[in-house]
């Protein structure tokens, strides 16, 4: 005789989980339904105190468990309203098809549900489509479903793959609008069928360890049936005794969903002991003890240290090995001190690899389930709108995934920015996010989240912050963003502002970059604000010194400067110091003799020596003299010329009008007694009139 198990054995992933929840929160807890469908794990759970109800009406515990099969939005909606803690353990396979018929029924599809009708799986799918679905188990009961123009098809996740290949294949699409097909039927299950359906064309004899109140084991028996004669429920030691297996029998041994891993020990042993050969293959033999002692990365486990020295602790997880916790992994500050962990300490820890083949142990981390914890703590701190913060582990259809103690964190794309939807969903994975929670699931361990709300609150801060203390006449420092015809947008603390071009320079300019650079920050007065429309205007040439007062230190009273005439009016010139600053030579202070016309002294354009006379700061007037700088010979030459003038002058004091008449003069056609400062210089408008002479006649 020869023995073969099966690879895939014992427990889903989706029951074992159903069943380690249940116990992490026995005794004062229920189940709603029975938890699985094998009558001995149902008794291994009561002796812990975990007992199944069928009414939540009858519900006394304060504690409810949903089981793996899942329920219906109004059986749902109804625990919520009990007041009752839900602890859902929906298999994720079974959650996703839920999700599924919840947004198709949504949008106006028909949902059909490929299944049996009075499975409990299918009775909570159908409960998400307000128990409106067909149920289909053949394709004679496809007939039916052509009344409805948009069809969604999901199966139970026990239906044997082939058959819900052959009903879908038989859908007549032509008498349909609208059909979406999904395929929800679990990974595990379609494996489990296909190794069944292997084993039964090779093996004489089947045994299918389990109950046969299970669907899914029932699944495996059928299919092990049609093919071999000799197929076995084995639902305890006791049955598999009582067979009579002949010396050429090849026995093919395989178990359901819910076969608890104490079965599949006595059996595995039995034949061992009365077979001559079992063959045990390496996947078997680490799926028994797995599900004895699971030593699967991820998972949680509690322990007693049985040493701790320099290199790390020593923990005994049970099973055939122990687990050690090395240094860097004690605690969550990265400290370590052995005689903190005496022996028979118990320390909750998470194996975080397979076997070190060094040790012999299962390499443990006791500071990743300190984070979890921490995180868990935070959760609670968070409900009230505070802000978080979490590293984006990937990103999803929709959105981004983090990760907060045992809690999954999702961001939705439109909460991310806090102006429209990012471009690039992976350029924020591994980045840390600020958030404040929209919405929190404690039974699914679920957060949706925002880091728009965050984003917005701060800025609302700012602008508080910003209104409050920038006033006018306050000196702010901003980063020039952009260049304008008419100036330069300012950032102060994120905030635009406008540097107008006339308030850049006190010199004419004809671009704001003659002044200041993009990407350079600056000091700038504020000048105006205008909360209501958003705007503040900045000054920079108001904390920069006026060109004159430079003058005053450059060219103090005494000083001879070179110069350029840059306008010749009656009563003078004017010369140019440098660019903005000008002064005035007065027709007496043009030659050392009379001087009737300043063209015949100077021309626009000559460069001439002048001293520096007077300043006038308030007015801004510089007086300059050119006689002052003229050699002695010029000076006496032009005494001489002087006397010759003053001759003809007295030959012509006849012809001299009256004092009244002089007056009148003075007052409207001698320019030299008009005002003038150095705001009419730097007036174009002023430059253009200076030659033009306004008389009565002109007006």
């Amino acid at each position: 005789m020869k023995v073969i198990f099966s690879k895939n054995i014992g427990y889903c992933s989706g029951v074992k989980r159903a069943i380690d929840i249940a116990e992490k929160n026995a005794p004062d807890v229920v189940t709603l339904g029975e938890l699985t469908h094998n009558e001995r794990v149902i008794k291994s759970l009561e002796e812990k105190g975990i007992h199944a109800v069928n009414d939540i009406d009858s519900i006394k515990a304060s504690k409810v468990i949903i089981r793996s099969h899942g329920i219906g939005r109004a059986e749902y909606e109804k625990l919520e309203s009990s007041g009752k803690q839900i602890i859902d353990a929906t298999c994720p396979f079974v959650q996703k098809i839920h999700d599924i018929v919840k947004a198709h029924y949504d949008d106006g599809f028909h949902i059909v549900i490929v299944g049996d009708a009075d499975h409990p799986e299918v009775k909570g799918i159908n409960g998400w489509c307000n128990n409106t679905a067909t149920i289909v188990s053949s394709e004679d009961d496809l007939e039916s479903v052509y009344s409805h123009e948009k069809l969604c098809f999901v199966s139970q996740t026990t239906v044997p793959a082939k058959k819900y290949t052959n009903i879908i294949k038989k859908i007549d699409k032509d008498r349909l609008k609208i059909v979406e097909i999904f395929d929800t039927i679990c990974y595990t299950t379609m494996v489990r069928q296909s190794e069944a359906e292997e084993l039964a064309k090779n093996c004489t004899v089947i045994l299918v360890l389990g109950s046969q109140k299970s669907k899914n084991t029932r699944m495996l028996y059928d299919i092990c049936a049609s093919i071999s004669a000799k197929t076995y429920f084995i639902e305890s030691l006791e049955q598999l005794i009582k067979i009579k297996f002949s010396p050429d029998d090849i026995i093919g041994i395989l178990t359901g969903a819910s076969t608890p891993s104490e079965l599949i020990m006595e059996v595995k042993n039995y034949m061992s002991q009365n077979v001559e050969e079992v063959l045990v293959s390496d996947e078997l033999k680490a799926g028994v003890e797995e599900s004895l002692v699971s030593y699967r990365e991820g998972k949680r486990v509690k322990g007693k240290v049985i040493s701790a020295d320099d290199k790390g602790i020593r923990v005994s997880i049970g099973g055939k090995y122990d687990g050690i916790v090395y240094a860097n992994e004690a605690n969550i500050d990265g400290t370590y001190d052995p005689a903190n962990f005496p022996e028979g300490m118990e320390i909750e820890t998470i194996i975080t690899g397979k076997k070190d083949a060094d040790t012999d142990c299962i390499p443990l981390s006791k500071r990743k389930v300190d984070l979890i914890k921490e995180g868990d703590k935070v959760v609670d701190s968070i409900r009230d709108g505070s802000v978080f913060e979490v590293i984006a582990s990937t990103d999803t259809k929709g959105g981004l995934l983090a990760r907060l103690g045992t809690y999954f964190v999702f961001v939705p794309a439109s909460q991310i920015k806090e102006f429209g939807f990012p471009k690039d969903l992976k350029a924020y994975v591994k980045k840390t996010l600020r958030l404040t929670a929209l919405e929190i699931d404690d039974n699914r361990h679920k957060i949706v989240a925002s880091q728009k709300k965050v984003l917005e609150a701060e800025r609302k801060e700012r602008e508080e912050i910003f209104w409050a203390n920038v006033v006018p006449n306050v000196v702010v420092s901003g980063t020039v963003k952009r260049i304008t015809y008419f100036g330069a947008f300012v950032s102060v603390d994120g905030f635009d502002c406008l540097a107008h071009i006339a308030d850049l320079s006190w010199n004419h300019i004809k671009s704001a970059d003659e002044v200041l650079k993009i990407g350079e920050t600056y000091d700038f007065l504020v000048l105006n604000v205008d909360r209501e429309k958003g705007r503040v205007s900045l000054g920079y040439k108001q904390l920069q010194p006026h060109p004159f007062t430079i003058a005053m230190q450059k060219y103090p009273v005494g000083s001879v400067v070179s110069g350029k005439v840059v306008s010749i009016v009656p009563f003078g010139a004017f010369v140019q110091l440098e660019p903005g600053i000008e002064g005035l030579v007065h027709v007496s202070e043009a030659a050392r003799s009379y001087v009737k016309n300043m063209n015949e002294v100077v021309k626009i354009g000559d460069t001439v020596d002048v001293k520096v006379l007077a300043i006038d700061e308030p007015t801004r007037k510089i007086t300059l003299s050119i006689k002052a700088c003229l050699p002695e010979e010029q000076q006496s030459e032009e005494n001489k010329e002087s006397t010759d003038e003053e001759r003809e002058d007295q030959n012509k004091k006849s012809n001299r009008p009256k004092k009244s008449d002089r007056r009148s003069k003075d007052k409207d056609g001698d320019d030299s007694k008009k005002e003038w400062n150095e705001e009419t210089l730097l007036n174009p408008f002023a430059d253009l009139l200076k030659d033009i002479n306004i008389n009565e006649e002109n007006k």
